[in-house]
C-alpha cells in the first residue's frame, strides 16, 4: 500500500509540473511574440479609409509609410478598410495613400512616439475624372490644334 502511495504521489507531481509546463510554454511565446517581454510596447499605427463621399469602407488601398531616412513600409487595407502597422521606427513618418479611381492622399508631420498606438482616419475622394485611358499619343495632341 505504501508503494502504491509514493508511486501515486510521484506521478502527480510530474502530471503537475507538465501541466505547468504545457499551460506556461505557450502563454510565454504569445507574450515575446506580442513583444510584452521587456514591458516597452512597439509603435503602432491604425486606419481606416473610407470613401469621402459615400463613407464606405474602401478596399484595396495601398497604404506607404515612409521615414525621413527614407525607409519605405507599404500595407493594403483589408475589406474592411483596416490597416494596421507595427514595428515602426520612432520619429516623424509620412504616410501616403493610393488606390485607382481616387486621389492620392498625403500625411506629413505624422509622429511615431514608443508606447502610443496611432489611430488614423482617412476620406478619399473621387478622382473626379470620367476616365477615358491614361494612354497620350503625340498625334492626339495634333488633332486637338494643341
Amino acid at each position: 500500500m505504501l508503494l502504491l502511495q509514493t508511486i501515486n504521489t510521484d506521478f502527480m507531481k510530474g502530471s503537475r509540473s507538465l501541466l505547468l509546463l504545457t499551460v506556461l510554454l505557450p502563454l510565454s511565446i504569445i507574450a515575446k511574440a506580442n513583444g510584452r517581454d521587456g514591458g516597452k510596447a512597439e509603435p503602432v499605427i491604425q486606419g481606416f479609409v473610407a470613401d469621402a463621399t459615400t463613407k464606405k469602407p474602401v478596399q484595396g488601398v495601398t497604404v506607404s509609410i515612409s521615414t525621413k531616412g527614407q525607409e519605405k513600409k507599404e500595407f493594403v487595407t483589408d475589406a474592411c478598410g483596416n490597416f494596421k502597422v507595427s514595428q515602426m521606427p520612432l520619429g516623424d513618418v509620412i504616410i501616403v495613400l493610393e488606390k485607382k479611381g481616387y486621389k492620392t492622399c498625403r500625411k506629413e508631420g505624422v509622429t511615431i512616439k514608443e508606447g502610443v498606438v496611432l489611430k488614423l482616419n482617412f476620406d478619399m475622394m473621387d478622382s473626379g475624372d470620367d476616365y477615358q485611358g491614361e494612354v497620350f499619343h503625340p498625334l492626339m495632341g495634333m488633332l486637338d490644334g494643341d
